[in-house]
């Protein structure tokens, strides 16, 4: 359901609603990462030129040094008028060592100290190590396909105290939709939001330009398709931030 996609939405409306500073742990080496949305066109190479980037260069550091706002900023990307900071994932054999969960863990804990909002991107799919890092979130943000057979999935997930589920590339005119989806599981009712399908955000995070899209709000055509968008991303985050306010 394209996770990473949505999790930028959903950091940017917070952003724009309430101008919270945040942090985003991107601990999933294998997907792409919200930083790849935001970095486009030449400056790009910045992912290869800052190899010190990332968790494990934060790592590293806290071992000689401890936490600090200022350490997690230098091994992150830093967007939106230095309100959103990226952390990328980092070398995939960092996520080989033992206890990496709980280490991750207790960046989070230090983290929210300094930061209003603590944004974790995990792998998909169920392991150990996603399942101690979930059970330590306030809120857990469940993506799924739009499919009815995503219903199979759902009853293999585990039930979070506040959770929520989001519909990725969502179309309204399916059987899958959000209202049958719901009348058959009770579980996503008053609980799931949609991200709907939506051409133009899709090619700026594949051009680099999720930052410029998600604040360029004149454009919007309110009586069209981005209009739809655009409330289903406000209905998306408000119910999010009514689970994280519980």
């Amino acid at each position: 359901g394209r996770k990473s996609a949505n999790l930028l939405l959903l950091a940017a409306m917070d952003i724009r609603q309430d101008n919270r500073e945040q942090l985003i742990l991107h601990a999933d080496p294998i997907g792409s990462g919200p930083e790849h949305f935001l970095l486009g066109g030449s400056d790009r190479r910045r992912m290869w030129e800052k190899k010190e980037f990332g968790l494990s260069c934060l790592w590293g550091s806290l071992c000689c040094n401890g936490f600090s706002k200022e350490c997690a900023k230098n091994a992150s990307y830093t967007f939106w008028d230095g309100k959103l900071h990226v952390l990328p994932a980092g070398e995939e054999s960092f996520y080989k060592e033992p206890q990496r969960a709980e280490m991750i863990a207790g960046i989070m804990k230090q983290a929210e100290k300094v930061f209003q909002n603590i944004w974790i991107e995990l792998p998909a799919g169920r392991t150990e190590f996603t399942d101690l890092l979930l059970y330590e979130a306030d809120v857990v943000v469940i993506n799924l396909a739009q499919s009815p057979f995503e219903l199979e999935k759902i009853n293999e997930i585990p039930s979070f105290r506040n959770e929520c589920f989001l519909l990725g590339a969502y179309e309204n005119h399916t059987i899958g939709n959000l209202y049958n989806l719901t009348q058959r599981n009770k579980r996503l009712q008053g609980c799931c939001g949609v991200i709907p399908y939506y051409r133009r955000y899709l090619a700026a995070c594949t051009e680099g330009k999720a930052e410029q899209f998600c604040f360029r709000e004149t454009t919007v055509d309110w009586e069209g398709r981005g209009g739809f968008f655009q409330k289903s991303v406000e209905n998306a985050y408000m119910l999010w931030k009514e689970r994280a306010q519980t």
